[in-house]
C-alpha cells in the first residue's frame, strides 16, 4: 500500500489561478457545487468574458478585470508533490452594532482525484489559523442545503 502524499498548504498567489479555475471547472464537471452552485472561481475573481485584444488569452489572469490582492490575503493552497490540488478564499466582513468582525470562507475546493485525503481540512484549518491570528473568533460559510456531503464535512470540522 502506498504512503500518504504530504500535503503542503501555503498561500495563495497570483501564479495560481489558472490552476485553481480548472480545478474549479473539475469539480462542477461532476456535478458538484463547492459551496453556492453559482458562486464561481471566475464570479469571485470577477472575470470578464469579453472578446479582448488577443485572440486567446494567455491564461485567466489575462481575463480578470477587478484586483485580486485582497482575495489572494486570505486565500491558500494545497500541493501534493509541487502541484496544486486544492484551494480556499476568504473575506473579513464587519456585521452588527457595535460592528465585529467575521471571517467567512467564500470558497472551497479539491481535485475530484484528490477528494478524501485531508486536503479540504488542511485548507479549512489554514484559514481558520489565518483568521485568528487577526482576532477573529468567528468564521462563516454558506453552504447549498442539498449539498449533504459538504454539510457534514463542516459538521465534522466543528462548525453548526
Amino acid at each position: 500500500m502506498a504512503s500518504p502524499q504530504k500535503i503542503k498548504v501555503r498561500p495563495m498567489s497570483l501564479g495560481d489561478l489558472d490552476t485553481i479555475f480548472l480545478i474549479d471547472q473539475k469539480i462542477r464537471k461532476v456535478g458538484k457545487a463547492i459551496t453556492y452552485a453559482n458562486f464561481t472561481t471566475e464570479y469571485i475573481f470577477a472575470i470578464e468574458r469579453k472578446e479582448s485584444l488577443q485572440k486567446r488569452p494567455t491564461g485567466y489572469i489575462d481575463l480578470i478585470t477587478g484586483g485580486v490582492d485582497k482575495l489572494l490575503e486570505l486565500g491558500f493552497v494545497a500541493e501534493i508533490r509541487g502541484r496544486v490540488r486544492g484551494f480556499i478564499l476568504g473575506r473579513v466582513t464587519s456585521v452588527g452594532e457595535p460592528a465585529t468582525q467575521v471571517g467567512s470562507i467564500i470558497i472551497l475546493g479539491v481535485h475530484p482525484n484528490y477528494w478524501r485525503r485531508g486536503i479540504a481540512t488542511q485548507l479549512v484549518d489554514a484559514m481558520c489559523e489565518k483568521y485568528r491570528a487577526k482576532g477573529i473568533n468567528t468564521v462563516r460559510i454558506g453552504i447549498d442545503r442539498r449539498d449533504q456531503e459538504l454539510q457534514d464535512f463542516f459538521k465534522r470540522m466543528g462548525f453548526s
